[in-house]
């Protein structure tokens, strides 16, 4: 495991618990995937508003957005949306009615999260398909103190921009526990297109919830439940225009959790549904729309045999179904069946090796066989742990790619004879403490093989119409990821990541908006009990888009609070202090110097 580079104390291999990595609770030093962990401090501390603000400073991950509110893109290890699973409280929140069934990270704030873990690499064994590069999984906050509490805060900056968050939660002495949080963001914004000179705004509305209610010490029943509405002003293509598109997402998960054979078998049910829709307007009028939605059951099984063998153990079955208008009068589905199974064991002290496989039923497609295996050794005695992962994915083409025609322009897009892509990845890794954790080193190598990819070809159609197709040949993702943190005394941290990454389709072209070069550095500064500063500063360089290469740029973001009385603070927080004139889609703008000033307030106080 290892950490962003952000404000954060450091601290030892042990003690850490990764949730997402094993689908249960494992320590981090026994985990041999690579995962990145932000935790609630981290997220308070920097008080920014969307959750891909504090993953672009991660390692590997990096974002693209065409203007505010706009499509946003991620890229982990080199690939993209499509090949990343993104879970919020359990929910899968990925929308199978857009071009690649992906999540919409432009939508998704922070007010609410707890904790966000990255797992890198292909794990479909757990995760199912799409989960080829990795897993994003979001936890929402929770009831932590016993009785009523309450956090959340207000700001208001740069653009007329206005966020607030509110989170009211009740904890009972057994554990029983629920909350609730409604927060939302509105700004005049600026222009999406980077030649533009009218601003593009953005509102969004999100509300969420989640509890938990034990019916005894070993059994409870909980809930998830969320939605999202927002309104976005568009520029498209990239000049001046009177487009716009409103989104709206509905989802929830329920379930129990229980255990047996005197606590050795946990056992995990549970449902889930979302819906999404999309509607674009030009001058005020709709001129498309689209609708998805998914239903999945999932039972999830851990037998503990002792302390160092357990079996993780489970299947799923999901449905997802698209309509848009390009074809109102049909709806497109696919569904999933799934099983598999995880062994864990540590056969000496310090070695921890996972081996496991997954068998998918795909309606289209078909039977599909993943696996996966991990290994750990943190050298007894010291702060020093090897790592190492390898598995299989394959990613499903969407309703969209197989289906969707877009008439008057593509009308052959859609193609229904599209196979699978199918994936191998593998990364290995050493990480290194000092004193007890207050110094840490890590290095990982990573490589990423895709075969079949899909991808847009102007023209496989009949004399001037493109459409999809699968390129023969590998799809090359490989690269380096280095981290340090260090801190110096009990009021200074210092944390950095750089990131290398090279790919190479099977035609020897890059992928674009993929940076080569990825570095990030944050300072944590404490000076006083009631005074804390951070500082963020980001450099990417050598990215392609459109055939052309985007101009490097560095990112300095800054904020200092000061605790005015116990449980409320104010800030002052700056982005883009350079005011750096970049993008990271061609055509499209990104903010310039921005200041804005906020409340941050959590009652009883943490």
């Amino acid at each position: 495991m290892t950490s962003s580079a952000s404000a954060q104390d450091t601290t030892p291999l042990e003690g850490i618990v990764i949730y997402s990595a094993n689908r249960t609770p494992t320590d981090a030093a026994k985990v041999g995937s690579s995962v990145e962990v932000i935790t609630e401090r981290e997220l308070e501390a920097r008080a920014q508003t969307y959750v891909k603000d504090y993953l672009e400073t991660l390692p590997g991950v990096h974002f693209s957005q065409a203007g505010p509110g706009g499509t946003s893109t991620i890229s982990l290890r080199g690939t993209t949306g499509g090949y990343v699973k993104v879970l919020v409280d359990g929910i899968d929140v990925s929308d199978p009615s857009s071009t690649v069934t992906a999540a919409h990270f432009e939508h998704l704030l922070v007010g609410d999260v707890a904790r966000i873990e990255v797992l890198k690499g292909s794990q479909s064994t757990l995760y199912g398909g799409d989960a080829v590069g990795g897993v994003i999984t979001i936890e929402t906050k929770a009831a932590r103190k016993l009785g009523f509490s309450q956090s959340g805060g207000v700001e208001y900056g740069a653009y007329n921009t206005w966020r607030g968050a509110y989170t009211a939660g009740y904890l009972t002495a057994d554990g029983s526990n629920i909350s609730f949080t409604v927060q939302g963001v509105n700004t005049d914004g600026f222009s999406a297109a980077a030649a533009g000179t009218e601003d593009d705004g953005y509102r969004n509305l999100t509300f969420s919830g989640r509890g938990e209610y034990y019916l005894s010490p070993s059994a409870k029943i909980f809930f998830a439940a969320r939605s999202t509405r927002a309104n976005v002003e568009l520029d498209w293509p990239p000049t001046d225009t009177a487009d716009s598109a409103k989104y709206f997402q509905q989802a929830a998960r329920v379930g129990t959790e229980f255990y047996l054979l005197n606590g050795a078998l946990q056992n995990t049910f549970a449902v889930q549904a979302m819906r999404i829709e999309r509607d674009g307007f030009s001058s005020g009028a709709r001129t498309y729309w689209f609708e998805g939605d998914r239903v999945k059951a999932e039972y999830k099984g851990v037998l503990k045999f002792n302390e160092r063998l357990s079996l993780l153990f489970g299947g799923d079955w999901e449905e997802t179904r698209a309509r848009s208008s390009n074809d109102p009068s049909s709806r497109f589905s696919a569904d999933v069946a799934s099983v598999y199974a995880q062994l864990m064991a540590e056969p000496i002290p310090g070695l921890i090796l996972t081996a496991g496989g997954r068998i998918d039923d795909h309606s289209n497609f078909g039977d599909f066989s993943t696996h996966r295996i991990t290994g750990a050794y943190l050298v007894p005695g010291t702060e020093t742990k090897f790592r190492a992962s390898r598995g299989t994915g394959f990613r499903a083409p969407s309703l969209d790619e197989m289906y969707t025609n877009y008439p008057p322009w593509y009308p052959e897009y859609g193609n229904p004879n599209l196979l699978p892509e199918e994936s191998e990845s593998w990364d290995v890794g050493i990480e290194q403490g000092f004193y007890n954790g207050r110094f840490k080193l890590a290095a990982t190598y990573f490589e990423i093989d895709t075969l079949n990819l899909i991808t847009f070809d102007p023209t496989c159609g009949p004399p001037g119409v493109p459409c999809l197709i699968n390129v023969p040949g590998v799809t090359k993702r490989e690269g380096v990821e280095l981290t340090a943190a260090a801190k110096i005394s009990s009021g200074i941290t210092v944390t950095s990541g750089y990131t290398y990454t090279d790919t190479e389709q099977a035609s020897g072209a890059r992928l674009a908006r993929v940076p080569r070069h990825s570095l990030s550095v944050g300072l944590d500064l404490r000076p006083t009990d009631k005074i804390q500063a951070n500082v963020i500063a980001r450099y990417i360089a050598d990215t392609l888009d459109g055939g052309a290469k985007l101009d490097d740029y560095w990112l300095i973001n800054a904020k200092v609070a000061y605790e005015f009385t116990p449980g409320m603070k104010a800030y002052i927080r700056a982005e883009n202090l350079l005011d750096e004139k970049y993008q990271t889609v061609l055509g499209y703008g990104t903010p310039g110097l921005s200041v804005y000033g906020g409340i941050q307030f959590a009652l009883p106080d943490k």
